[in-house]
């Protein structure tokens, strides 16, 4: 009784409103970039760049760092449940993996002396680990990397 009471009091106050649509979708990819805000709208520019309308988000420190040199494999495993997930409920084909310059959860620029050749090496082999993780869980799903700098978005696979 008390429940049907609180449910016909409750009003429903928005801070904000817009309508979100109904229903499943199906994501274009899933992607992995960090949470450094600096390279936001280079990411978000570069997935409307590809054309794809639904992607399924992730944004821990480090981007594909989950998976090529984790602080704990409890988090690429972590990660890799994500992704199955998104593959069952999004039908998604695709996974991006984005890391980025001057990134702070790999040491910025400073682990490399300031020189940027080095840093893209760095970053490179780090895909490379990274995409053999993803692909040895998930071998269907086609694995993408990307590295983010100042000017741009660099594919790497």
């Amino acid at each position: 009784m008390q429940v049907k009471k609180l449910r016909k009091s409750m009003s429903r106050k928005y801070e904000f409103k817009h309508p979100i649509p109904d229903g499943h979708y199906r994501a274009d990819a899933f992607t992995v970039r960090c949470v450094d805000n600096r390279f936001w709208k280079t990411f978000k520019r570069f997935i409307r760049f590809k054309k794809y309308e639904d992607i399924d988000p992730k944004s821990p420190a480090g981007g594909a760092k989950v998976f090529s040199s984790p602080v704990r494999i409890s988090v690429r495993e972590h990660y890799l449940q994500e992704i199955a997930l998104s593959r069952k409920l999004h039908h998604i084909k695709r996974v991006m993996l984005f890391t980025h310059h001057d990134c702070g959860a790999y040491g910025g620029i400073q682990r490399f002396g300031g020189d940027e050749n080095k840093e893209l090496a760095f970053h490179i082999k780090e895909h490379e680990k990274a995409r053999r993780v993803v692909r040895a869980r998930f071998p269907r799903l086609s694995v993408e990397t990307y590295f983010m700098d100042r000017k741009g978005v660099i594919r790497t696979s």
